[in-house]
């Protein structure tokens, strides 16, 4: 049973940031569910089979149903970069941020990429347990991040 979700008071990253399309048809799903508080991945509907990033059809069976498998929102930090270079004009003042890619503790073959809001500088240790919060960044869009959490 995921745990109750928690939304970020302040913005992680400064205004300017491009965002990602919510309307995105592919992605809608994982848009309305970050919405909601609500972690999920794209799952076939003809196989089972669970992948991340969404993508038009499933790439074990081939098939075109998909749906969404909501997830605990808790994981492990698998790899891990700190960016120290600004990316885009709004970074220029913001300083290095973490970017891990985070393996699901209940779906140990799906990793998920990120923001660690809350990482050390020189970044998380591997391994080290995180769990997702939601920043709302556009009056239609909420985006997933992750902070570190215990065990």
């Amino acid at each position: 049973m995921p745990d109750a979700p928690e939304f970020l008071d302040e913005p992680f990253f400064p205004e300017g940031m491009s965002q990602p399309d919510p309307d995105d048809p592919i992605a809608k799903g994982f848009w309305d569910a970050a919405k909601e508080g609500r972690l999920v991945v794209q799952a076939c509907d003809d196989c089972g089979a669970v992948q991340y990033p969404p993508e038009l059809n499933c790439h074990q069976c081939y098939g075109f149903e998909m749906g969404w498998r909501t997830v605990s929102g808790r994981g492990h930090v698998w790899s891990w970069v700190e960016v120290e270079h600004p990316a885009t004009p709004a970074l220029q003042d913001f300083g290095a941020y973490t970017v891990a890619l985070v393996e699901l503790d209940d779906l140990p073959e799906t990793k998920l990429l990120g923001n660690v809001i809350d990482a050390p500088p020189g970044g998380p240790s591997i391994g080290q347990a995180v769990r997702v919060v939601f920043e709302r960044t556009a009056e239609d869009l909420v985006q997933p991040r992750w902070r570190l959490a215990e065990g």
